[in-house]
């Protein structure tokens, strides 16, 4: 054989037939597969090995029409541009209330999980379910014999949106209802968890 028939030679190497080649890559993939599981197998049953930590378990996030009016407002939202003129509201959740007039604005709450103040010696109803805010008195929760009802046929003012009457404006949020005397800024902020005497 000549030089030049030796390197051809040299250079041709082994060829696979298409099947062969199908073959020897599905036996080397198994192979591989049977490596990785007795190492995983080996490793859990090592003595002192450090166990993988356990995948952290995930609490769905509450979606933002789960809990509304949660928290109260520690301050005055600011007013939209336009504000409606209603002297009875809801608020989209149906648990809180109000009603306002020129010179006062009451809220009423259905459920809520703050702890209400001790009622003074002299009331013999409750206090906590309901705040009100006048032009002379300032915000307050007063005692009632009677939680107001909700009014069936009030409508109802969207977050994001304030009444104004008078002297007086309500604002509906998510974080609650929140109402104020204008001129002097007093007022009130009430949620499901807390209220908040501004």
């Amino acid at each position: 054989m000549s030089g030049s028939e030796s390197a051809r030679a040299g250079r041709r190497g082994i060829t696979l037939s298409p099947t062969g080649l199908t073959t020897f890559l599905v036996i080397d993939a198994i192979l591989v597969l049977t490596f990785v599981v007795l190492l995983v197998m080996h490793l859990a049953n090592t003595p002192g090995a450090t166990p993988a930590p356990p995948a952290a378990a995930t609490t769905p996030t509450p979606s933002a029409t789960e809990q509304p009016e949660t928290t109260p407002e520690v301050t005055v939202p600011v007013a939209p541009p336009e504000n409606a003129a209603l002297t009875e509201f809801t608020l989209p959740s149906g648990n809180i209330w109000c009603s306002m007039d020129e010179t006062s604005a009451t809220c009423v709450i259905g459920q809520f999980s703050f702890t209400p103040p001790t009622p003074p010696p002299d009331c013999t109803g409750t206090v906590g379910p309901v705040l009100t805010v006048t032009a002379d008195e300032g915000a307050f929760l007063p005692c009632v014999d009677q939680v107001p009802p909700r009014p069936a046929d009030a409508p109802v003012l969207d977050y994001g949106q304030a009444s104004t009457i008078g002297e007086m404006t309500c604002h509906s949020s998510r974080n609650g209802a929140t109402c104020r005397h204008d001129p002097t800024g007093e007022g009130f902020s009430v949620a499901r968890a807390g209220y908040t005497i501004l």
